[in-house]
């Protein structure tokens, strides 16, 4: 049975929320901002870096400075003092984090690259949420309400993601193979979050009477 749900999803098309209800309905644990906190606490890191560099690869100039981390002094990256943590090293504590909640079951992880993370996970539906252009423009207006330029910010948050999963893992994160489930939020939040919840429900009927 289906005991764990990754949410891949398009910036703006309410996947975080469809995420949030399927977790309420099925009473599991949602993981999002918690990977955050995890990840910083396993890096001891500040929490607010780890969240800016959330879903984020390690960018080259950042490479060449870990190549001199252990023979200058101290570093300073987005205002966190560099004690031997980057991007690379973020993100692999973000897949353990997964892992670990994969092996106690019941949760709804967003994003960070988990349908790549627990690929060969029998026990975990993978879905991707999508949606139009301008739906997702109107929903980034109520998220970033001081923003000027929404394509801008929407273009550059969905690439990142895109090439954060390309980075680590090889693999396009629009590549419907990935999913097990794709689901157009127009349908409506509530609506897809139902439809995972009965997929997760109907498969465990399914299981139990086999």
């Amino acid at each position: 049975m289906f005991n764990v749900v990754t949410i891949a999803r398009e910036c703006g098309s309410g996947g975080t929320e469809i995420g949030r209800l399927v977790a309420k309905t099925l009473g599991w644990e949602l993981l999002d901002r918690k990977i955050i906190e995890r990840v910083a606490a396993m890096g001891n890191v500040d929490c607010n870096w780890a969240e800016e560099m959330d879903e984020q690869s390690c960018a080259w100039w950042e490479r060449v400075l870990d190549g001199f981390r252990h023979g200058g002094p101290e570093v300073y990256v987005g205002g966190v003092a560099d004690e031997g943590v980057d991007r690379d090293e973020l993100q692999r504590f973000t897949a353990r984090v997964i892992e670990e909640a994969a092996r106690m079951g019941n949760c709804v992880i967003i994003g960070r690259g988990s349908q790549c993370v627990l690929r060969n996970e029998s026990q975990a539906l993978h879905v991707l949420v999508y949606a139009p252009l301008a739906e997702k423009l109107e929903r980034m207006k109520y998220q970033y309400p001081r923003e000027r330029d929404f394509e801008k910010l929407l273009r550059d948050m969905d690439a990142g993601r895109v090439h954060y999963v390309k980075h680590y893992f090889g693999s396009d994160s629009k590549d419907p193979k990935l999913y097990h489930l794709c689901l157009n939020s127009t349908l409506g939040l509530d609506a897809c979050a139902e439809l995972i919840v009965e997929i997760v429900r109907s498969y465990a009927r399914e299981r139990r009477v086999a």
